[in-house]
């Protein structure tokens, strides 16, 4: 019975040990089967800052309004060509139009009193004042010769004393009409002094430039485009009133345009002028834009929940089919290397100061050293410790090493 216990203990035994043999085989091969491998491989790496950004003009065509108006009419539509000196749109201003006649009236009303002033009374009224002076002087003189006739009568007295004395009142008030006559007429002559004159004078002067600023004024009512291109820009409606100085339109000549970047703050101090640009527009996906930047970001200002600065890129060939206000893509490289080798930045095991890789050869992984280069959000440049051809584990937390 004691020999039956024996053999059955040891037949658990050699059981017990098979199958803990089989666990083990199985596990090494699951785990081995679990690593994830890569093949170094030389090829270009970049580092870049990917963004939005939007397209502009580089050459800012606004037309503003020149004055207080309506928009009478519009002779143009956005997207539409437009020649220099071509009429864009026609304004119409009621209240200027009011002034300018209220100011000619003015004009008219100062000629007529400088008229007065400066050239004196008017001629009928001088032409009866000497109508009556000649007249009284005739008879002036005609009662004159009347009395010495009949003081020489008196004397021989073949006359009365009371005719003679009729004559003489005859003749004083002749005279005293006369000369009121002729003072009549000098105080009208000099009725206005030299300073009263250029008065009228001057203001008849700044009348007519108040009549032409107001007619230039009025000129403006026709709105001319100020260089030829396409209008992209055209904010105002027939009808609508507009204010001195808003905005009426926006030309661009096609091709002459330039990318405004944004960039987040953490990013600008990556950038440089002369860093690489390229451009994608969802409208065409299948085609790339190239550029520079030209201008760095002067400020950081709010843009919806980004504290964003703009950057100035060229677009190389001036490109027709991107017009102002597209919303793009923009890669901007702040770094390349042509030639590099290149892992994956899940391969390095960063311990103790140190960075290595795992090298897969045989069933079981090898340790090895390496020195970085250049760092990408996904890539790591490799400068020393292995070659391309070589396969490295990208998941070595995963594998099991020899000791």
């Amino acid at each position: 019975m004691a020999k039956k216990i024996r053999v059955i203990l040891g037949l658990l035994v050699l059981v017990l040990l098979l199958v803990s043999l089989v666990y083990f085989v199985a596990s090494s091969t699951s785990s081995s089967d679990a690593l994830r491998t890569v093949q170094v491989g030389r090829r270009e790496l970049r580092v870049v800052i990917s963004t939005n950004g939007i397209i502009e003009p580089i050459d800012h065509n606004e037309v503003y309004s020149p004055l207080d108006a309506f928009v009478a009419a519009i002779h143009g539509q956005e997207g539409s060509q437009i020649l220099k000196g071509q009429m864009l749109l026609r304004l119409e201003s009621q209240t200027l139009r009011t002034s300018l006649a209220e100011a000619k009236t003015a004009v008219l009303e100062a000629r007529r009193q400088a008229r007065l002033v400066i050239g004196g009374p008017p001629k009928e009224e001088l032409t009866a004042l000497d109508a009556s002076i000649s007249e009284h002087t005739l008879q002036l003189e005609q009662t004159s010769k009347d009395l010495q006739l009949e003081e020489s009568l008196l004397v021989k007295q073949a006359t009365t004393r009371a005719a003679v004395e009729n004559l003489r009142k005859q003749r004083d008030l002749l005279q005293v009409r006369l000369e009121g006559f002729r003072q009549k007429k000098l105080d009208l002559q000099a009725r206005y002094s030299e300073e009263e004159k250029d008065w009228e004078k001057n203001k008849l002067v700044e009348l007519n430039k108040q009549v032409t600023v107001l007619e230039r004024q009025l000129q403006m009512e026709s709105v001319v485009a100020p260089k030829s291109g396409v209008i992209y820009s055209l904010p105002v409606k027939s009808g609508s009133f507009v204010g001195k100085g808003e905005l009426l339109a926006q030309i661009y000549e096609p091709g002459r345009i330039r990318l405004r970047a944004y960039v987040d703050e953490p990013d600008l101090g990556r950038i440089a002028k002369g860093q690489a640009v390229s451009i994608e527009w969802d409208g065409m996906p299948n085609k790339q834009w190239n550029g520079v930047i030209e201008k760095l970001a002067e400020q950081v200002i709010a843009l919806n929940n980004r504290s964003v600065g703009y950057v100035y890129c060229s677009v190389d060939a001036a490109p027709r089919e991107l017009i102002p206000n597209l919303n793009v893509k923009v890669e901007i490289t702040t770094a390349r290397r042509p030639d590099v080798l290149v892992i994956p930045r899940s391969a390095v095991i960063r311990q103790g100061g140190k960075t290595s890789v795992l090298l897969s050869k045989g069933k079981q992984p090898v340790v090895k050293l390496v020195e970085l280069g250049l760092v990408t959000s996904d890539e790591i440049e490799i400068l020393s410790g292995i070659n391309a051809g070589d396969t490295v584990v990208i998941n070595p937390g995963e594998a099991r090493l020899n000791p």
